[in-house]
């Protein structure tokens, strides 16, 4: 009887030995392909989305220009790209200096900060 319980528990250990070899070799494959083919974990095609929902495609130039309401004498000092989905940019003159961010996917402005004088 205990020959048949070391057995089993041999089996046992060796079956758990097989499955975690088997585990990591898969978890490094996932790593290895994901780091080789990046992909944006941005926002998605817009004909993707359509796609997959069975809707019309908004692409970005169907969006309009945006206007910015800046006084008189704002220059653009610097910009500054995040992926493809927003755009800070640093205005000055015209009163206090600020930064506008930007959601470029939906062409609206999402935030402001201002520097107080």
């Amino acid at each position: 009887m205990e020959k048949q319980g070391s057995r089993a528990l041999l089996a046992a250990v060796i079956g758990m030995g097989v499955l975690l070899a088997v585990g990591s070799l898969v978890l490094v494959g996932v790593l290895v392909h994901r780091i080789s083919h990046p992909r944006d974990s941005g926002t998605p095609d817009p004909a993707q989305v359509a796609a997959a929902t069975g809707t019309q495609a908004v692409l970005p130039q169907d969006l309009g220009r945006l206007v910015l309401d800046e006084p008189a004498g704002t220059h653009v000092t610097s910009l500054a790209r995040q992926g493809d989905t927003m755009l800070a940019v640093a205005l000055t003159g015209g009163g206090a200096d600020r930064v506008i961010i930007w959601d470029l996917a939906h062409n609206r402005i999402i935030g402001r900060l201002q520097v107080s004088p």
